[in-house]
């Protein structure tokens, strides 16, 4: 009995554990499954900011992203960047363990990562992280 209020403590704390963080997510005005992302992370529990901008590329830029490291929106919490579909597990373990990166990101828009959902079509990818010298490495598999 005492294990299962344990275990539901810990389930409890880490659904909400985003909660209160704010995120501002800059995206372009025409792109949909960025909303679908967005979603999830109020779901999560972050206080989402949306910045619609035509200027996406210069945020990318800003951000410290390079050719083959983007996607189509890009996010901001605590000091790091969150580039395209990333799922929740990579941000959690980004923010709880506070590594030495700029940020991390899900290249392109693979089929089946949160906001791109595709009935049961999965692709298989990465979530990378981007260290300050634009060096990467992978961060999650997925």
């Amino acid at each position: 009995m005492k294990k299962t209020i344990y275990i539901l403590l810990f389930l409890a704390t880490s659904i909400f554990a985003m909660e209160g963080k704010t995120m501002i997510v800059y995206k372009s005005p025409s792109c949909s499954c960025c909303e679908n992302w967005i979603k999830i992370m109020k779901e999560k529990g972050f206080k989402v900011k949306t910045i619609q901008t035509n200027n996406i590329n210069e945020i990318k830029q800003n951000a410290g992203l390079q050719d083959g490291q983007i996607s189509c929106h890009t996010a901001f919490v605590d000091k790091y960047f969150i580039e395209g579909h990333v799922d929740y597990s990579a941000i959690k373990k980004m923010l709880d363990e506070k590594p030495d990166i700029l940020g991390i990101s899900n290249p392109g828009m693979p089929l089946g990562s949160p906001g791109m959902e595709q009935g049961n079509i999965k692709q298989a990818y990465n979530i990378i992280y981007v260290k300050k010298d634009g060096s990467e490495g992978i961060y999650e598999k997925h």
